[in-house]
Protein backbone atom coordinates (compact mmCIF):
# COMPACT_ATOMS: atom_id res chain seq x y z
CA UNK A 1 0.00 0.00 0.00
CA UNK A 2 1.55 3.59 -1.04
CA UNK A 3 2.00 5.95 1.85
CA UNK A 4 1.54 9.50 1.88
CA UNK A 5 2.58 12.26 3.99
CA UNK A 6 -0.10 14.10 5.50
CA UNK A 7 0.41 17.33 2.87
CA UNK A 8 0.20 14.94 0.81
CA UNK A 9 -3.39 13.22 1.49
CA UNK A 10 -4.63 16.21 2.10
CA UNK A 11 -4.30 16.57 -2.18
CA UNK A 12 -4.72 13.10 -2.84
CA UNK A 13 -8.70 13.23 -2.98
CA UNK A 14 -11.27 12.45 -5.45
CA UNK A 15 -12.93 15.73 -6.91
CA UNK A 16 -15.95 14.05 -8.67
CA UNK A 17 -18.83 13.86 -6.28
CA UNK A 18 -21.05 11.06 -6.18
CA UNK A 19 -24.70 11.29 -8.58
CA UNK A 20 -26.52 9.34 -5.84
CA UNK A 21 -26.18 12.47 -3.63
CA UNK A 22 -29.68 13.90 -4.06
CA UNK A 23 -31.39 16.93 -2.89
CA UNK A 24 -34.50 16.83 -2.20
CA UNK A 25 -35.84 19.51 0.96
CA UNK A 26 -35.16 23.04 1.44
CA UNK A 27 -32.15 24.36 3.42
CA UNK A 28 -30.86 27.49 3.95
CA UNK A 29 -27.28 29.27 3.21
CA UNK A 30 -25.69 30.78 5.47
CA UNK A 31 -22.40 32.91 6.23
CA UNK A 32 -21.32 32.30 9.76
CA UNK A 33 -19.31 35.16 11.71
CA UNK A 34 -18.70 35.98 15.07
CA UNK A 35 -17.92 39.96 15.85
CA UNK A 36 -16.33 39.16 19.21
CA UNK A 37 -13.56 37.27 17.66
CA UNK A 38 -13.83 38.75 14.05
CA UNK A 39 -13.68 35.48 12.33
CA UNK A 40 -16.11 33.94 10.01
CA UNK A 41 -16.60 31.05 7.78
CA UNK A 42 -18.67 30.88 3.62
CA UNK A 43 -19.64 27.60 3.68
CA UNK A 44 -21.74 25.50 1.16
CA UNK A 45 -25.65 25.91 1.12
CA UNK A 46 -27.61 24.02 3.67
CA UNK A 47 -25.95 23.31 6.84
CA UNK A 48 -28.31 23.89 9.53
CA UNK A 49 -27.14 24.38 13.32
CA UNK A 50 -27.67 21.35 15.49
CA UNK A 51 -25.98 21.99 18.71
CA UNK A 52 -24.87 24.96 20.68
CA UNK A 53 -22.61 24.26 24.25
CA UNK A 54 -23.23 26.07 27.28
CA UNK A 55 -21.23 28.18 27.10
CA UNK A 56 -21.69 29.50 23.59
CA UNK A 57 -18.18 28.80 22.33
CA UNK A 58 -18.64 25.57 20.73
CA UNK A 59 -21.01 25.08 17.78
CA UNK A 60 -21.88 21.61 15.79
CA UNK A 61 -23.22 22.09 12.02
CA UNK A 62 -24.95 19.21 10.38
CA UNK A 63 -26.18 18.99 6.40
CA UNK A 64 -29.67 17.34 5.89
CA UNK A 65 -28.93 15.74 2.59
CA UNK A 66 -25.73 15.36 2.39
CA UNK A 67 -23.05 13.13 5.20
CA UNK A 68 -21.14 15.85 6.49
CA UNK A 69 -20.79 17.64 9.60
CA UNK A 70 -18.50 19.80 11.08
CA UNK A 71 -17.79 21.28 14.82
CA UNK A 72 -16.74 24.77 15.19
CA UNK A 73 -15.42 25.43 18.77
CA UNK A 74 -13.59 28.83 20.15
CA UNK A 75 -10.42 28.48 22.69
CA UNK A 76 -10.31 31.90 25.01
CA UNK A 77 -7.78 30.65 27.45
CA UNK A 78 -4.66 31.50 28.36
CA UNK A 79 -3.26 27.76 29.63
CA UNK A 80 -3.49 27.16 25.39
CA UNK A 81 0.60 28.50 24.15
CA UNK A 82 0.00 26.79 20.62
CA UNK A 83 -2.41 25.91 17.93
CA UNK A 84 -1.51 22.15 18.20
CA UNK A 85 -1.81 22.02 21.68
CA UNK A 86 -5.65 23.45 21.05
CA UNK A 87 -6.18 20.93 17.85
CA UNK A 88 -4.70 17.81 19.73
CA UNK A 89 -6.90 18.83 22.35
CA UNK A 90 -10.41 18.99 20.63
CA UNK A 91 -9.57 15.60 18.80
CA UNK A 92 -8.74 13.80 21.94
CA UNK A 93 -11.73 15.31 23.26
CA UNK A 94 -13.67 13.05 20.77
CA UNK A 95 -11.18 10.29 20.93
CA UNK A 96 -9.85 10.64 17.34
CA UNK A 97 -7.15 9.17 16.20
CA UNK A 98 -4.59 11.92 14.34
CA UNK A 99 -1.73 13.26 12.94
CA UNK A 100 -0.99 16.89 13.08
CA UNK A 101 1.22 19.23 11.06
CA UNK A 102 1.95 22.83 10.94
CA UNK A 103 2.57 25.56 8.77
CA UNK A 104 2.26 29.64 8.37
CA UNK A 105 -0.83 31.31 7.49
CA UNK A 106 -1.07 34.94 6.32
CA UNK A 107 0.87 36.76 9.28
CA UNK A 108 0.62 33.69 11.90
CA UNK A 109 3.52 31.97 12.34
CA UNK A 110 1.75 29.10 13.02
CA UNK A 111 -1.69 27.40 12.19
CA UNK A 112 -2.43 23.78 12.77
CA UNK A 113 -3.89 21.19 10.43
CA UNK A 114 -5.21 17.50 11.29
CA UNK A 115 -6.42 14.49 9.31
CA UNK A 116 -7.98 12.12 11.66
CA UNK A 117 -10.36 9.49 12.46
CA UNK A 118 -12.60 8.65 15.42
CA UNK A 119 -15.78 6.41 16.63
CA UNK A 120 -18.57 8.30 17.99
CA UNK A 121 -22.53 6.59 16.76
CA UNK A 122 -20.27 4.73 13.76
CA UNK A 123 -16.96 5.68 12.33
CA UNK A 124 -16.01 9.06 10.76
CA UNK A 125 -12.95 10.89 9.39
CA UNK A 126 -12.03 14.06 8.25
CA UNK A 127 -9.58 17.24 8.36
CA UNK A 128 -9.13 19.80 11.11
CA UNK A 129 -7.77 23.07 11.48
CA UNK A 130 -6.69 25.57 14.04
CA UNK A 131 -5.94 29.55 13.59
CA UNK A 132 -5.05 31.80 16.35
CA UNK A 133 -7.51 34.34 16.23
CA UNK A 134 -7.07 38.60 16.89
CA UNK A 135 -7.84 38.42 20.61
CA UNK A 136 -4.75 37.01 22.68
CA UNK A 137 -4.45 33.41 23.20
CA UNK A 138 -7.78 33.01 21.39
CA UNK A 139 -8.12 30.09 18.76
CA UNK A 140 -10.99 28.55 16.66
CA UNK A 141 -10.31 25.20 15.96
CA UNK A 142 -13.06 23.83 13.15
CA UNK A 143 -13.57 19.42 12.72
CA UNK A 144 -15.21 18.48 9.51
CA UNK A 145 -16.01 15.03 8.84
CA UNK A 146 -18.05 12.27 6.84
CA UNK A 147 -18.83 9.01 7.72
CA UNK A 148 -15.44 7.02 6.60
CA UNK A 149 -17.23 5.16 4.35
CA UNK A 150 -18.11 8.28 2.32
CA UNK A 151 -14.99 10.11 3.08
CA UNK A 152 -13.33 9.84 -0.07
CA UNK A 153 -16.38 11.81 -2.40
CA UNK A 154 -16.85 13.97 0.85
CA UNK A 155 -13.25 15.09 0.62
CA UNK A 156 -14.03 18.35 -1.49
CA UNK A 157 -16.84 19.57 0.35
CA UNK A 158 -15.06 19.11 3.82
CA UNK A 159 -12.08 21.00 2.15
CA UNK A 160 -14.56 23.66 0.81
CA UNK A 161 -15.86 24.50 4.67
CA UNK A 162 -11.98 24.44 5.95
CA UNK A 163 -10.81 26.88 3.46
CA UNK A 164 -13.54 29.29 3.58
CA UNK A 165 -12.08 30.40 7.42
CA UNK A 166 -10.90 34.27 7.53
CA UNK A 167 -9.75 35.27 10.74
CA UNK A 168 -8.29 38.51 9.45
CA UNK A 169 -10.28 40.70 7.37
CA UNK A 170 -7.26 42.34 5.60
CA UNK A 171 -6.72 38.82 4.02
CA UNK A 172 -10.61 37.90 3.14
CA UNK A 173 -9.08 38.11 -0.23
CA UNK A 174 -6.25 36.17 0.24
CA UNK A 175 -5.80 32.00 -0.63
CA UNK A 176 -6.85 30.35 2.31
CA UNK A 177 -5.84 28.39 4.97
CA UNK A 178 -5.60 24.61 3.31
CA UNK A 179 -4.54 26.30 -0.19
CA UNK A 180 -1.55 28.12 1.85
CA UNK A 181 -1.39 24.57 3.71
CA UNK A 182 -0.82 22.61 0.31
CA UNK A 183 1.25 25.25 -2.09
CA UNK A 184 3.49 27.10 0.16
CA UNK A 185 5.45 29.83 -1.63
CA UNK A 186 8.26 28.58 -4.24
CA UNK A 187 9.54 32.06 -5.77
CA UNK A 188 8.77 34.60 -8.60
CA UNK A 189 7.81 33.49 -11.74
CA UNK A 190 7.84 36.83 -14.28
CA UNK A 191 5.63 37.83 -16.54
CA UNK A 192 4.77 40.65 -19.46
CA UNK A 193 1.39 42.38 -19.62
CA UNK A 194 0.60 44.10 -22.70
CA UNK A 195 -2.06 46.24 -21.52
CA UNK A 196 -3.40 48.89 -24.18
CA UNK A 197 -0.12 49.46 -25.69
CA UNK A 198 2.29 49.30 -22.39
CA UNK A 199 4.28 46.11 -21.71
CA UNK A 200 4.13 45.64 -17.87
CA UNK A 201 6.47 43.33 -16.45
CA UNK A 202 5.59 42.09 -13.17
CA UNK A 203 5.21 38.48 -11.52
CA UNK A 204 3.18 36.10 -9.52
CA UNK A 205 4.28 33.30 -7.74
CA UNK A 206 5.51 29.72 -9.11
CA UNK A 207 2.86 27.66 -7.21
CA UNK A 208 -0.37 29.80 -8.07
CA UNK A 209 -1.58 28.20 -11.34
CA UNK A 210 -1.38 25.15 -9.61
CA UNK A 211 -3.27 26.20 -6.29
CA UNK A 212 -5.34 28.06 -7.88
CA UNK A 213 -6.73 25.24 -10.46
CA UNK A 214 -7.04 22.99 -7.13
CA UNK A 215 -9.34 25.56 -5.83
CA UNK A 216 -11.36 25.26 -8.95
CA UNK A 217 -11.69 22.21 -8.90
CA UNK A 218 -12.87 21.72 -5.30
CA UNK A 219 -15.57 24.81 -5.56
CA UNK A 220 -16.90 22.94 -8.93
CA UNK A 221 -17.35 19.84 -7.14
CA UNK A 222 -18.95 21.08 -4.53
CA UNK A 223 -21.48 23.47 -7.25
CA UNK A 224 -21.89 20.29 -8.85
CA UNK A 225 -24.33 18.88 -5.82
CA UNK A 226 -26.15 22.03 -6.40
CA UNK A 227 -27.56 21.89 -10.18
CA UNK A 228 -30.82 21.11 -9.27
CA UNK A 229 -31.48 21.97 -6.05
CA UNK A 230 -33.71 25.27 -5.24
CA UNK A 231 -30.79 27.03 -3.94
CA UNK A 232 -28.65 26.21 -7.61
CA UNK A 233 -28.06 30.53 -7.77
CA UNK A 234 -26.77 30.47 -4.25
CA UNK A 235 -24.44 28.19 -4.80
CA UNK A 236 -23.20 29.45 -8.35
CA UNK A 237 -22.69 33.60 -6.44
CA UNK A 238 -20.63 30.76 -3.77
CA UNK A 239 -18.52 29.61 -6.16
CA UNK A 240 -17.14 32.56 -8.04
CA UNK A 241 -16.77 33.78 -4.76
CA UNK A 242 -14.80 31.37 -3.17
CA UNK A 243 -13.04 31.52 -6.69
CA UNK A 244 -12.51 35.45 -6.46
CA UNK A 245 -11.33 35.21 -3.28
CA UNK A 246 -8.50 32.58 -3.69
CA UNK A 247 -7.59 34.90 -7.24
CA UNK A 248 -7.18 38.57 -5.33
CA UNK A 249 -4.62 37.63 -3.23
CA UNK A 250 -2.43 35.83 -5.96
CA UNK A 251 -2.95 38.45 -8.55
CA UNK A 252 -1.72 41.27 -5.65
CA UNK A 253 1.49 41.83 -7.08
CA UNK A 254 0.16 42.31 -10.36
CA UNK A 255 -2.70 44.18 -9.59
CA UNK A 256 -0.13 46.73 -7.94
CA UNK A 257 2.27 46.86 -11.36
CA UNK A 258 -0.97 47.44 -13.48
CA UNK A 259 -2.27 50.29 -11.49
CA UNK A 260 0.75 52.33 -10.66
CA UNK A 261 1.92 51.86 -14.52
CA UNK A 262 -1.22 52.30 -16.28
CA UNK A 263 -3.39 54.40 -14.21
CA UNK A 264 -1.09 57.48 -14.34
CA UNK A 265 -1.15 57.22 -18.05
CA UNK A 266 -5.22 57.26 -17.95
CA UNK A 267 -5.17 60.34 -16.10
CA UNK A 268 -3.38 61.80 -19.16
CA UNK A 269 -5.57 60.32 -21.28
CA UNK A 270 -9.30 61.29 -19.65
CA UNK A 271 -8.58 64.15 -17.23
CA UNK A 272 -12.16 64.60 -16.91
CA UNK A 273 -12.96 60.46 -16.07
CA UNK A 274 -9.40 58.41 -15.47
CA UNK A 275 -11.37 56.24 -14.00
CA UNK A 276 -13.23 55.10 -17.25
CA UNK A 277 -10.18 55.72 -19.14
CA UNK A 278 -8.97 53.19 -16.65
CA UNK A 279 -11.61 50.69 -17.09
CA UNK A 280 -11.81 50.71 -20.86
CA UNK A 281 -8.00 49.90 -20.93
CA UNK A 282 -8.62 46.49 -18.82
CA UNK A 283 -11.60 45.83 -21.25
CA UNK A 284 -9.74 46.04 -24.27
CA UNK A 285 -6.89 44.50 -23.71
CA UNK A 286 -9.18 41.08 -22.52
CA UNK A 287 -11.21 41.37 -25.16
CA UNK A 288 -8.09 41.17 -27.59
CA UNK A 289 -7.18 37.53 -25.84
CA UNK A 290 -7.59 34.60 -28.27
CA UNK A 291 -10.52 32.60 -26.78
CA UNK A 292 -9.71 29.25 -25.62
CA UNK A 293 -11.18 27.16 -22.96
CA UNK A 294 -9.06 25.27 -20.68
CA UNK A 295 -10.60 22.52 -20.20
CA UNK A 296 -13.22 20.73 -22.43
CA UNK A 297 -14.48 18.02 -20.29
CA UNK A 298 -18.31 18.59 -18.54
CA UNK A 299 -16.77 16.66 -15.29
CA UNK A 300 -14.38 19.39 -15.11
CA UNK A 301 -14.67 23.72 -15.07
CA UNK A 302 -13.71 25.06 -17.76
CA UNK A 303 -13.19 28.22 -15.73
CA UNK A 304 -9.76 29.24 -16.25
CA UNK A 305 -7.88 30.48 -13.30
CA UNK A 306 -6.24 33.67 -13.22
CA UNK A 307 -2.80 33.27 -13.09
CA UNK A 308 -3.14 30.28 -15.94
CA UNK A 309 -4.93 33.47 -18.28
CA UNK A 310 -2.19 35.48 -17.31
CA UNK A 311 0.39 33.04 -18.80
CA UNK A 312 -1.63 32.91 -21.61
CA UNK A 313 -2.68 29.13 -20.83
CA UNK A 314 -6.76 29.64 -22.00
CA UNK A 315 -9.67 32.03 -20.66
CA UNK A 316 -13.40 31.98 -21.21
CA UNK A 317 -15.79 34.81 -20.39
CA UNK A 318 -16.26 34.47 -16.45
CA UNK A 319 -12.48 34.10 -16.22
CA UNK A 320 -11.80 37.29 -18.69
CA UNK A 321 -14.89 39.30 -16.07
CA UNK A 322 -13.19 38.00 -13.10
CA UNK A 323 -10.02 39.73 -13.91
CA UNK A 324 -11.05 42.86 -15.42
CA UNK A 325 -13.46 42.82 -11.72
CA UNK A 326 -9.95 42.18 -9.43
CA UNK A 327 -8.12 44.81 -11.36
CA UNK A 328 -11.00 47.47 -11.04
CA UNK A 329 -11.61 46.61 -6.94
CA UNK A 330 -7.73 46.35 -6.38
CA UNK A 331 -7.80 50.34 -7.80
CA UNK A 332 -10.97 50.85 -5.18
CA UNK A 333 -13.30 50.70 -8.13
CA UNK A 334 -16.34 49.52 -7.41
CA UNK A 335 -17.22 46.38 -9.70
CA UNK A 336 -18.65 42.64 -9.71
CA UNK A 337 -19.49 39.87 -12.23
CA UNK A 338 -22.83 39.50 -13.87
CA UNK A 339 -23.36 35.31 -14.98
CA UNK A 340 -26.71 34.03 -17.04
CA UNK A 341 -27.53 30.59 -16.74
CA UNK A 342 -30.56 31.53 -19.49
CA UNK A 343 -27.16 32.74 -21.69
CA UNK A 344 -24.29 30.71 -20.75
CA UNK A 345 -22.31 33.94 -20.46
CA UNK A 346 -20.53 36.30 -18.02
CA UNK A 347 -20.01 39.60 -17.97
CA UNK A 348 -18.34 42.70 -15.72
CA UNK A 349 -19.90 45.83 -14.11
CA UNK A 350 -18.39 48.91 -13.16
CA UNK A 351 -19.88 51.69 -11.59
CA UNK A 352 -19.54 55.18 -13.00
CA UNK A 353 -21.91 58.08 -14.17
CA UNK A 354 -20.74 57.95 -17.85
CA UNK A 355 -23.70 57.02 -20.12
CA UNK A 356 -24.66 53.36 -21.65
CA UNK A 357 -26.01 50.30 -20.61
CA UNK A 358 -26.47 49.49 -17.04
CA UNK A 359 -26.90 47.31 -14.35
CA UNK A 360 -29.16 48.33 -10.73
CA UNK A 361 -28.64 47.18 -7.88
CA UNK A 362 -31.34 46.23 -6.42
CA UNK A 363 -33.27 47.88 -3.58
CA UNK A 364 -29.96 50.01 -3.61
CA UNK A 365 -30.50 52.60 -6.16
CA UNK A 366 -26.92 51.80 -7.72
CA UNK A 367 -26.23 51.50 -11.50
CA UNK A 368 -23.20 50.12 -13.14
CA UNK A 369 -22.42 49.86 -16.49
CA UNK A 370 -22.10 47.07 -18.39
CA UNK A 371 -18.66 45.53 -19.91
CA UNK A 372 -18.80 42.96 -22.29
CA UNK A 373 -15.85 40.71 -22.74
CA UNK A 374 -16.05 39.14 -25.29
CA UNK A 375 -16.52 41.49 -28.14
CA UNK A 376 -14.52 44.50 -28.98
CA UNK A 377 -16.92 47.44 -27.50
CA UNK A 378 -16.62 50.01 -24.53
CA UNK A 379 -18.33 49.83 -21.39
CA UNK A 380 -22.15 49.98 -21.48
CA UNK A 381 -22.74 48.51 -24.59
CA UNK A 382 -23.84 44.84 -24.88
CA UNK A 383 -25.74 42.31 -27.32
CA UNK A 384 -29.28 42.85 -27.77
CA UNK A 385 -30.36 39.91 -27.11
CA UNK A 386 -28.51 39.99 -23.62
CA UNK A 387 -30.07 42.42 -22.55
CA UNK A 388 -32.72 41.02 -20.32
CA UNK A 389 -31.83 41.95 -16.63
CA UNK A 390 -33.87 39.35 -15.40
CA UNK A 391 -31.77 36.62 -16.37
CA UNK A 392 -28.64 37.63 -15.15
CA UNK A 393 -27.54 36.60 -11.50
CA UNK A 394 -24.85 39.44 -10.01
CA UNK A 395 -22.09 38.04 -7.90
CA UNK A 396 -21.43 40.43 -5.56
CA UNK A 397 -17.30 39.95 -4.81
CA UNK A 398 -15.97 40.54 -0.77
Amino acid sequence: MTSYTLKERVFKITLTIALFFLFSINTFAETISDSVYNYSLDIPEGFALNEVSDDQMSFHFVHPEYPVQFILKIYDNPSYDSTRTVLGTALKKLGAAMEIDTFAWNNYPECAISDFSMTLDQKYSGWAICAPLQKANAYVAILAYSTADTRQSCNPFIISILNSLCTDEKYYCFPGIIATYGFPYEGKKNIKLNINGNTISTFIDNSDIDAAQYILEIEYSVLLLYAKHNLWKEAWQRYYRMVYRDSYGRLAQVSYDVISQLYPLCEKANPSNPDLAYAQALLSWVQGFQYKRDNEKASSTDFTNLPAVLCGKGNDCDSRSMLVCVLLRAAGLESFMLISRDYSHAMVTFENPAPGQKYEVEGTGREFLMGETTAKVTWGTIAQEHADRSKWIPVIMP
